[in-house]
């Protein structure tokens, strides 16, 4: 049972990092072939949401995903988990047009925070989502103010790419 809900919270996990470092790869490994996908705009297969998630992280300059309580319900091969989630965006100016912040402008930053409520099925020996319906509860933008952070040099930096120090074991 614990195994279990080990192996179901390290799929979570791995989406945020997946999203994080852009890894389209990576993300659709979180999801079996024929899984759904609800999350903010779309509606359809999870193959196609990483897809366009893909494309919307890829303009924006930075994005982190926090994974919090993860409440997991086992029930033999499947299992319903509601995980609560504080995602944070930075839109570039020339995203605006994009529909996240329309009009804007200026860079900004968008705090998000939500749940995914997932179905997980454990198929072949492997935990992955079988559907997920995203949920956001409340989002607040903000003029942008790093401080000069993205300016500074690149080498201590995360990386939105498989470039990043995550990738290569120490």
């Amino acid at each position: 049972m614990l195994i279990d809900k080990q192996a179901i919270s390290e799929v979570i996990y791995r989406y945020a990092r997946a999203l994080d470092r852009c890894d389209l790869e990576l993300l659709k490994s979180c999801f079996h072939e024929d899984s759904t996908h609800d999350h903010g705009e779309f509606e359809g297969s999870s193959g196609d949401f990483c897809d366009w998630a893909m494309a919307l992280l890829r303009r924006l300059t930075a994005t982190q995903h926090h994974i919090g309580n993860i409440l997991i319900d086992l029930d033999g091969e499947r299992a319903n988990a509601e995980t609560y989630w504080v995602a944070y965006h930075r839109i570039p100016a020339e995203a605006g047009g994009s529909g996240v912040v329309a009009g804007r402008g200026e860079e900004t930053d968008l705090f998000i925070g939500g749940r995914y409520i997932d179905r997980m099925e454990l198929r072949n020996g492997t935990w992955k989502i079988a559907r997920r319906i995203g949920i956001h509860d409340w989002q607040r933008f903000e003029p942008a103010n790093d401080g000069g952070f993205f300016q500074s040099e690149p080498r201590k930096r995360g990386t939105r790419s498989r470039d990043d120090p995550s990738y290569h074991r120490l």
